[in-house]
C-alpha cells in the first residue's frame, strides 16, 4: 500500500513539474514584445525652459522588453494619439523609428522633442498619448501588455522663481514671461536690476504704443513694474 501511494505521489509531482516546465517554455519563447515603463509622464516647465530661444523642449520615455533579453537590436515606432481628458494636445516630434540596442538589459530610455505650448494655468490643459504604432511596417515588436501599450504625456507650468525681487512689483506669470522675453534671462540671472528694469519698462511702453493690448495678470489687471 505504501508503495502504491509513493508511486501515485511521484506521478503527481512529475505532472506538476511537466506543467510548470511547459508554461515556462511558453512564457519565454514568445516573439519579442515591448511595453512602456510607467503609465503617465508629467513634464513641468520652469522659467529656464521658457527663456530659451529654441522653441522645443526635450523629454524622454522608457520602454521595457517583455520576456528574455534581445539577441539583436530591433526597431519600434511610436505615434501620438488624442487623450480626451485634456483640452489641448501637445505638439510632439517623434523619430520615424527608434532602435532598442541595450541587449544586456530590459529597459532603455529614448528621447523626443515637443513644442512648448502657450503658457496657461491649469492641470488638464495640454496632454496626449504616446502609443506604439503596431501597424507601422517598421515596428518589429508584437503587442505586449494591453495596459502598457501607451503612456500619457502631459505638460504643466511652474515658472515662478523661488525668490522674487519686489522691486519688479507684484509677481504674475504674464509679467515674468514678458520680462524673460525682453531680457533673455531669468530673474536669478539679473546682475543690474536698475538697468534691466529700465529696459523692460521701455519695452512695455513701446509694446503698448504699437497698439498691442495690455498684458493682464492672473486677476485680470494690467501688469505694472512699480
Amino acid at each position: 500500500m505504501k508503495r502504491i501511494i509513493y508511486f501515485a505521489l511521484l506521478i503527481l509531482i512529475s505532472g506538476v513539474y511537466m506543467g510548470c516546465s511547459e508554461n515556462e517554455i511558453e512564457l519565454y519563447n514568445q516573439t519579442p514584445r515591448i511595453n512602456f515603463y510607467g503609465n503617465t509622464h508629467l513634464r513641468i516647465l520652469i522659467d529656464t525652459d521658457y527663456v530659451k530661444k529654441e522653441p522645443y523642449s526635450v523629454d524622454s520615455f522608457t520602454v521595457q522588453i517583455q520576456g528574455d533579453l534581445l539577441k539583436e537590436s530591433r526597431d519600434f515606432c511610436v505615434k501620438v494619439t488624442p487623450n480626451s481628458n485634456y483640452k489641448n494636445s501637445v505638439d510632439v516630434l517623434l523619430n520615424d523609428k527608434y532602435t532598442y540596442t541595450s541587449l544586456d538589459t530590459i529597459h532603455q530610455v529614448f528621447y523626443f522633442r515637443f513644442t512648448r505650448p502657450e503658457m496657461k494655468k491649469g492641470k488638464n490643459l495640454y496632454g496626449c498619448n504616446l502609443e506604439f504604432d503596431l501597424d507601422n511596417s517598421a515596428h518589429k515588436f508584437d503587442k505586449g501588455l494591453v495596459e502598457k501599450n501607451q503612456i500619457i504625456f502631459s505638460v504643466r507650468w511652474e515658472i515662478e522663481p523661488d525668490e522674487w525681487d519686489w522691486e519688479w512689483g507684484d509677481y504674475s506669470d504674464a509679467k515674468y514671461m514678458f520680462m524673460m522675453d525682453i531680457l533673455g534671462h531669468t530673474s536669478e540671472d539679473v546682475e543690474d536690476i536698475d538697468a534691466d528694469k529700465a529696459k523692460v519698462v521701455d519695452a512695455y511702453a513701446n509694446y503698448k504704443a504699437e497698439g498691442n493690448p495690455p498684458i493682464l495678470d492672473e486677476d485680470g489687471n494690467e501688469i505694472s513694474f512699480e
